[in-house]
């Protein structure tokens, strides 16, 4: 029986994207009954002036959190603006971060592998690897490969070195393998999808209509939505063009829906509110299990972003019955395939718009490829373990 130990940074207090896709890898890992999992969850802590200026929860600070058959154990530190100075404005690395790994860095003793995910979880890895001599695998998700060490000489070095000394780098998305190779190239690298939670599937038509009514939407009403965090990355700035000429081209009734928040929520409100052609509401944070009940109210997805590991939003409402229509960039196409996308530069929004039209008017089935299967990546994950193990 492996012992195996997963690291990485999140949060179970607000599940989304990276939480919910290591919890499931987890599950399907524990599922295999070939393993023991041990999950070590980073977080930081805030006090009441960095919570206000991060725009930050409020969580328990709490050793542990059991959730759906996997306990986390919590792993806190303190914010620091004093680290966050050195790493962002003068590219040395954090002090305070440093004395927390050095404080529990113990935890990981004892373990027959590693597996991180994302910089954070790898930087514990290493360390870990260093003095215990344990080989560790990486599992890189999207902006830890596309953005961040683009943006700070420090982490690109530090990324780079920690690709290099892992045993295995997996990646989200064969768009994302690809990027990567500007970091790094050389070492072993796998691509390694993420499936999707059972909970997304699309409900009988008397629940899909039980549902529409609890939120509004009248049946002759469809519902374009977006679904994600406002920020920068995922474009959301374009939106309001792209819903106003969906609205002008297409005759029947819509809605829009913004789903998530971020820090370009309230630029991106204010902009459509300010267009009287659109109906649009704002949800902010959906909690994560009432997100299967809301994208089976969705007619159409859009996801225009930037860039983009694998898109698992888009991958959720295909399997709740909605069309999806995203830009052409990272693992995107790699999930709802080359028709359904739209490259990035001059014309973007109206391109986004006249494709969405389309689906609207003639809604398409979308089929999701078979490697986004939890099962199948968790063989594949063990057969990575076993064969760096059987290299020892």
């Amino acid at each position: 029986m492996l012992r195996l130990a997963v690291i990485f940074e999140s949060s179970p207090f607000d599940r989304k994207g990276l939480f919910n896709a290591v919890h499931n890898r987890i599950r399907h890992l524990l599922a295999t009954g070939e393993c023991e999992v041990d999950a070590f969850c980073i977080h930081s802590r805030d006090n009441a002036f960095t919570r206000r200026v991060r725009h930050t929860p409020d969580v328990p600070v709490v050793e542990k959190v059991d959730f759906d058959g996997v306990t986390y154990r919590m792993l806190w530190y303190r914010f620091s603006i004093t680290d966050h100075i050195m790493v962002n404005k003068l590219h040395r690395r954090p002090f305070f971060f440093s004395r927390f790994m050095e404080r529990n860095i113990h935890l990981l003793e004892g373990y027959d592998c590693i597996l991180a995910h994302s910089f954070a979880g790898a930087v514990f890895a290493s360390e870990a690897a260093d003095r215990y001599g344990i080989p560790f695998l990486v599992t890189w998700h999207g902006s830890d490969t596309h953005t961040h060490p683009w943006r700070n000489p420090l982490i690109l070095k530090d990324t780079r070195a920690l690709m290099q000394e892992a045993r295995c780098n997996f990646y989200v998305s064969k768009a994302l393998l690809g990027a990567s190779e500007k970091i790094l190239s050389g070492v072993r690298k796998e691509v390694l999808y993420n499936g999707v939670s059972d909970a997304f599937e699309r409900y009988p038509d008397d629940k899909r209509e039980q549902l529409r009514k609890r939120y509004a939407v009248a049946p002759d009403e469809k519902v374009v939505a977006f679904a994600g965090s406002m920020s920068a990355v995922k474009n959301v700035g374009v939106l309001q063009p792209v819903f106003h000429a969906i609205r002008a081209g297409y005759q029947g009734k819509l809605k829009f829906w913004m789903i998530g928040d971020g820090k370009l929520r309230s630029g991106v409100e204010k902009m459509m509110n300010a267009d009287e052609s659109i109906d649009v509401r704002f949800w902010g944070n959906i909690p994560s299990g009432d997100m299967p009940a809301m994208l089976n109210c969705v007619d159409l997805l859009l996801l225009p972003s930037l860039n983009e590991g694998l898109g698992m939003i888009c991958a959720e409402a295909v399997r709740c019955g909605a069309g999806v229509i995203g830009s052409d960039v990272g693992g995107i196409p790699e999930v709802i395939g080359k028709d359904n996308v739209v490259a990035l530069g001059d014309g973007f929004a109206g391109r986004m718009a006249s494709k969405s039209i389309a689906m609207l008017q003639t809604p398409a089935v979308q089929v999701l490829p078979s490697e986004l299967d939890w099962s199948s990546t968790a063989a594949k994950e063990l057969s990575a373990i076993r064969s760096v193990l059987d290299s020892e």
